[in-house]
């Protein structure tokens, strides 16, 4: 793998570049005319001031050259000429980057993105998909920004290209996933945009909360960084087997999302992506990676604290922030400071506010059960149990965290806590076999893991201890 996936759609354009292109047969088969090799010709090869000139004097002459009904790429692509069709889409792509009010000539023109949404799909080479993607990026986006009304054929166009895009960030070339998920970054400037995205978090939001797992540790080099080679001997940092570019693009779609109220309210309820980011944020190695990541966490806090100040909690993230703070001033770094103050106060100012019993509260329904202090503390069971008990929203999801964890810490903690509860409050023992939970834990002490195993014995020792209350 390369370090950018921007290098691999370089790759492709010189590639086609270097290609001769046989004007005098495409002209004999009538897929361009004289005057439109004319026109290209006119712009080939000659300094970027001449080309920008001669484009912006004639933009809807070149606009229509390629996307109109008797243009160039829509004649290449009708008639299936891979070679044309690619050569087209560099030209295009290349005039877009030198020229960007050469994007508003093509806007201008009736439904701009059919052809090119039409060449996403079921191509033979894997270059025009990247190379018509790579345009409709700059075209919807440029829209997306320019136009105070969305249009029609826009609201039409970006879910479809939305839902090639996640397609993409779903393979297993994480070139390509670099690629697609830029031109996240590129389209999700605008609160329409985000909606839009999030409206169809299931496609486009759900493969990037799996790629943040993996960084944090999920898979691949735990929690770590490490290097990987390229196809072309150069060394990628990658961090948990997810290239760091990579990793970078992926927050940022992320913290883009996050100053949309509703997505900071629901993001972590739906995708669980606290942990993985504060995991993300203790083992950087780059700036940039801690900046966005504190980013992130500074608007989840800010934008959402009822939703998210808990689960911030549960990772005692605040430790390392505190201890973070000590290597950036308002002189050298002034926003990533100014992130830091107000994330540090608020968690700060939240934990202060939590009893024991509060905190205990928090960390179940979280579902991230770790051995903190309360779960070894048996003054704390002796004090709580009962109310622990009363609390069947409490009690149901340590049921649930117990039957679907998939963690060994979670379950040996969760067994820890049934076995504590049964024998503190033995009369509701019929409560927690109505939930399943006796059955869960006689289950898990054939585990694979000891700890596990352990707990689960100890647990399934306090239902038979109490076996005629309750």
């Amino acid at each position: 793998m390369s370090l950018d996936g921007q290098n691999v759609l370089n790759e492709y354009k010189s590639l086609i570049r270097s290609r001769a292109v046989a004007w005098d047969a495409y002209i004999r088969y009538q897929l361009v005319a004289d005057t439109d090799v004319k026109k290209i010709k006119a712009i080939d090869k000659v300094p970027k001031e001449k080309r920008v000139g001669i484009v912006e004097n004639d933009a809807q002459g070149y606009a229509q050259l390629v996307l109109s009904d008797q243009g160039v790429l829509r004649k290449s692509a009708s008639g299936n000429k891979v070679d044309l069709v690619q050569y087209m889409l560099m030209w295009t792509g290349d005039l877009l980057d030198d020229v960007p009010s050469f994007a508003n000539a093509l806007l201008a023109l009736p439904k701009p993105f059919e052809l090119l949404l039409s060449l996403l799909e079921g191509a033979a080479d894997q270059t025009i998909p990247l190379l018509s993607a790579a345009i409709l990026t700059t075209l919807i986006s440029t829209s997306l920004s320019s136009c105070p009304k969305i249009s029609a054929e826009l609201k039409d166009a970006l879910p479809k290209f939305y839902h090639y895009l996640s397609t993409v960030t779903k393979s297993a070339d994480q070139d390509q996933q670099d690629l697609a998920i830029k031109s996240y970054v590129a389209l999700l400037r605008t609160p329409f945009a985000r909606e839009t995205f999030w409206d169809m978090k299931e496609e486009t939001v759900a493969p990037l909360a799996k790629t943040l797992e993996t960084a944090a540790g999920g898979t691949g080099n735990p929690g770590g960084s490490d290097r990987m080679s390229s196809l072309t001997g150069t060394a990628a940092i990658v961090q948990g087997g997810v290239p760091l570019q990579l990793l970078y693009h992926v927050l940022l779609v992320v913290w883009q999302l996050t100053f949309d109220e509703t997505v900071a309210e629901e993001i972590n309820a739906k995708f669980d992506l606290i942990p993985p980011i504060t995991d993300i944020l203790r083992n950087s190695i780059k700036e940039k990676i801690t900046r966005v990541a504190l980013a992130i966490l500074t608007n989840l806090a800010f934008k959402a604290p009822q939703a998210n100040l808990p689960p911030l909690l549960v990772t005692n993230i605040l430790p390392y922030l505190q201890t973070l703070s000590s290597r950036f001033n308002t002189e050298s770094d002034p926003d990533l400071t100014q992130d830091l103050a107000t994330l540090i106060a608020t968690l700060d100012g939240f934990q202060s506010e939590q009893t024991t019993l509060s905190s205990y509260r928090i960390e179940v329904m979280s579902g991230h059960l770790r051995w903190s202090p309360p779960h070894r503390n048996e003054g704390f069971w002796k004090k709580y149990a009962r109310e622990i008990i009363e609390d069947k929203e409490l009690v149901n999801q340590l049921a649930r965290v117990l039957g679907n964890s998939a963690d060994k810490t979670v379950l040996a903690v969760a067994c820890n806590d049934v076995g504590v509860l049964v024998r503190e409050v033995p009369y509701v023992r019929k409560r927690w076999v109505d939930l399943g939970v006796k059955g869960r834990v006689m289950e898990l002490m054939g585990d694979t893991d000891p700890e596990v195993r352990y707990e689960a014995l100890k647990a399934v020792q306090g239902f038979l201890q109490t076996a005629f209350s309750g």
